[in-house]
């Protein structure tokens, strides 16, 4: 006859990452340089500065379309990021 039992094992996740402190000037000219990026956000790196910009402003820095004073009214040029090799590329 067949036994089972329902067992809880706990790991430890070790994430390794980057904390940057920025003055507000820097993280406005830094959502204003990601706001110029294009691509697809779910397979090119797009998405990741996606994630970085929302933080920003999630964090308090001026949404750069809401404001005409906002250093993204000062940039030119655009970033294009092309997808993610897949295996069959």
């Amino acid at each position: 006859m067949a036994a089972a039992e329902k067992t809880t094992v706990e790991r430890v996740v070790t994430t390794t990452g980057f904390t940057l402190k920025l003055t507000v000037d820097e993280a406005e000219a830094l959502v204003a340089i990601l706001a110029r990026v294009g691509g697809s956000p779910y397979t090119s790196p797009r998405g990741r500065t996606q994630n970085i910009m929302d933080a920003l402003r999630d964090a308090g820095a001026r949404d750069y379309w809401r404001t005409p004073d906002h250093p993204s009214s000062l940039a030119t040029g655009s970033v294009q990021f092309a997808d993610y090799p897949t295996e069959e590329s």
